[in-house]
């Protein structure tokens, strides 16, 4: 299967967790291309892609917001029009589901199916989203 997974990270332990979700989906037997966001001047299309992960740490003082450069890459996206999706979040005490649910309404937006969401903080976590994920086909 074809992934793309794009995330958005000011730090390194979400850059940790995003790498963790990569390279196990790759020892899948996937074929897996990563983007961080912040590191990208040009939007790829992701119509070549049969999965397409997002990612990001959920964001201000009281939750509930993610990366403006996540919300600004997904406005840009093509190639999202039925395309399955995952959400993954690194959370916070409060908002942690609002900024999820944000995500999909986004990608929903762009004609995304999400397919899965999860809120990850330790490397078990990621690990066995990404192998539960690389299993469905």
């Amino acid at each position: 299967m074809r992934i793309m997974l794009i995330y958005a990270s000011q730090s390194k332990k979400f850059d940790n967790l995003a790498t963790t979700i990569f390279s196990k989906l790759q020892a899948g037997g996937h074929q897996v291309e990563k983007i961080k966001v912040e590191e990208v001047d040009r939007v790829p299309t992701l119509f070549p892609y049969d999965l397409v992960f997002f990612g990001s740490p959920v964001e201000g003082f009281w939750g509930g917001r993610f990366s403006e450069q996540l919300n600004s890459f997904i406005g840009k996206c093509t190639g999202l029009q039925g395309k399955k999706s995952v959400v993954f979040v690194y959370p916070k005490t409060f908002g942690t589901g609002k900024a999820m649910k944000r995500i999909m309404h986004k990608l929903e937006e762009k004609g995304s199916i999400v397919i899965d969401f999860r809120s990850i903080k330790s490397k078990s976590e990621a690990e066995a989203f990404a192998e539960r994920l690389g299993r469905k086909k």
